[in-house]
């Protein structure tokens, strides 16, 4: 995600949509309390933590790489060595195998290797591959996405978890930006709790269109954009909730003006969101580097592009706790969630430009208490 100059405001009303007035939002504007700010600092914090157990990491699968004309379709019993640290067999020829320390394979970021074999290994086996683990801290280990994590072992709470990973300082940093920039004006648009579900909605649909797109790789179904990655291959990051924010800031504020720092120009809105969705659905179906991570930006986007338009439907995200149901107190009647979500359809039907001044008003405080 590139980085942009925080001047933006002055145009932000051209396009029949001008959300500025009486939440203190804005891109750019970020207010304490807020629920970006306790995304920014929940992402943050989670860094922290795997700096902290850098020595306390566990070999987590990733990848299988095969020697010479071996492949998955060619191995009929895979059999990998099952220890790390065990010494070398004088009757076994292991010429890919190198006992490691253990201090070393609980060190954050090593790769380590397993020998693969067609069966069980006896005097004078070779391996056919070898099984590559990486060392995760136990965050990462037991928060990442994988199609083998998530949909064959049913671990759908790393749908979730894998927004608050990142594999440096730099991913962190970019993310946490984008979001510090653009986030404030959706919020203040939803309101505080819609917001929340609307960043992870769309963080859990990049994780599916990951999934998706890595099992029709997998399936051999000749697809643009397939995943043709192993099911072990991790996903982390913030990423597709971040593009789900770009795409409602370029509904909610289309012709702002972005200034860009490199190159030195001010674009609108919608041409900066659309132009970096474009270039990441060019790298999914042209299989580019880091296909998988543009998988998942792709999927938060058009989940994007698809709830700002009816933020409505995600009322019900958090009843797992409660029942968004049930009849409001009628003491709060003008900005309760049946009157806020009349108005939210009423926006995306007709436009802000159709609100009443109560209409406004009330939008407005509901922004101001973020408890939509």
């Amino acid at each position: 995600m590139g980085i942009y100059d925080r001047e933006y405001i002055k145009d932000a009303g051209r396009g029949g949509r001008n959300f500025s007035g009486g939440g203190g939002g804005g891109l750019g504007r970020l207010r304490m309390l807020s629920v970006t700010a306790y995304l920014i600092i929940a992402n943050v914090l989670v860094m922290l933590v795997q700096m902290g157990l850098v020595n306390y990491g566990t070999p987590v699968r990733i990848t299988t790489d095969y020697f010479g004309q071996h492949s998955a379709a060619t191995v009929k019993d895979p059999k990998e060595l099952q220890q790390f640290f065990a010494p070398l067999r004088r009757d076994v020829m292991l010429p890919v195998f190198q006992p490691i320390k253990e201090s070393d394979a609980r060190r954050q970021g090593n790769v380590i290797a397993r020998p693969l074999f067609d069966g069980v290994p006896g005097p004078g086996a070779a391996p056919v591959g070898q099984v590559l683990y990486k060392v995760m801290d136990p965050l990462e280990a037991l928060g990442h996405f994988s199609t083998a994590k998530g949909f064959a072992e049913l671990q759908v709470w790393r749908l979730v978890t894998f927004q608050f990973l990142h594999s440096g300082f730099m991913h962190l940093f970019f993310n946490m930006f984008g979001l510090y920039i653009f986030g404030p004006l959706v919020e203040q648009q939803l309101g505080g709790k819609r917001y929340l579900a609307f960043y992870l909605t769309c963080g859990i649909f990049g994780g599916l269109m990951y999934l998706v797109l890595n099992l029709v790789g997998f399936l051999g179904i000749p697809l643009p954009g397939a995943l043709h990655t192993e099911i072990w291959t991790p996903l982390v990051g913030a990423s597709a909730g971040v593009f789900g924010v770009l795409m409602a800031c370029a509904y909610i504020a289309p012709k702002a003006l972005v200034r860009l720092l490199f190159p030195p120009v001010s674009l609108e809105m919608r041409w900066v969101v659309y132009g970096y969705f474009a270039l990441a659905l060019w790298n999914l179906v042209s299989a580019g580097k880091n296909q998988g991570g543009d998988a998942a930006h792709v999927g938060g986007a058009l989940a994007g592009f698809y709830f700002i338009r009816r933020p409505y439907l995600l009322r019900d995200f958090f009843d797992v706790f409660k029942d968004s149901r049930k009849t409001p107190d009628p003491r709060r009647a003008s900005g309760s969630d049946h009157e806020i979500d009349r108005i939210l359809d009423k926006i995306a039907q007709n436009g802000m430009q159709s609100l009443t001044d109560r209409e406004r008003r009330a939008l407005e405080a509901h922004s101001r208490r973020g408890t939509s």
